[in-house]
């Protein structure tokens, strides 16, 4: 019933999110698209405004003075409140 229900859509709702590209930056420092489920550990992403965060990532830099940025991560942990994040000081 129910339960049946919403784990189709949760599938559903996990494909879509799986197949959404992506700016990876390459070692020769070009830009090329990559679905988030090829994202891997130690892949540089180029994360744009009102995009979804794909995968747990560290804030290497924003265009904002203060280096903050908020975010929500419903679709890592299923929390739909703002978060605010801090780039890395570097």
């Amino acid at each position: 019933g129910k339960e049946a229900y919403d784990d189709i859509k949760r599938y559903q709702k996990d494909k879509e999110a799986n197949s959404a590209n992506y700016d990876k930056l390459t070692d020769s420092g070009d830009l090329i698209k990559v679905s988030s489920a090829n994202i891997r550990v130690g892949d540089i992403i180029r994360v744009k405004a009102n995009e979804r965060i794909p995968a747990d990532l560290v804030l290497l830099k924003t265009h904002e003075e203060t280096g903050s940025i908020f975010i929500r991560t419903d679709l890592l942990d299923g929390e739909t409140d703002w978060k605010l994040r801090r780039a890395v000081v570097y």
